[in-house]
């Protein structure tokens, strides 16, 4: 009697699998390709047209919004920087000592 299932190795299987993602730019660089090629040859309509030049103008619309937001944060920063800098150049030339009568008049 052969006890084969005892002696026998089990094998990994095997996939051919590749993984796929979804690149959101890389569409919109290939339709826009596309799109320009299309204008150059002449043979996009007046409505597709129109379709891109509000598209270009909806991008240039969001890139300076978020050019706005990314400046806003910025010049927070600088200020809160530059106070916190006034006050530990008013702690050093004041003296901590004013400090410590403020701190136990708080607590």
């Amino acid at each position: 009697m052969k006890f084969r299932f005892l002696n026998k190795t089990i094998e990994h299987q095997r996939f051919n699998y590749n993984p796929m993602y979804y690149d959101e730019r890389k569409e919109r660089i290939e339709r826009k390709k596309v799109q320009y090629k299309r204008l150059d040859d002449g043979s996009m309509t007046e409505e597709e047209r129109r379709d891109l030049l509000k598209d270009h103008i909806r991008e240039n619309w969001t890139r300076g919004e978020y050019r706005q937001t990314q400046q806003r944060s910025s010049n927070l920063r600088i200020i809160l920087l530059v106070c916190l800098i006034l006050g530990l150049g008013y702690l050093i030339f004041n003296g901590i000592d004013e400090v410590d009568t403020i701190v136990e008049y708080l607590f």
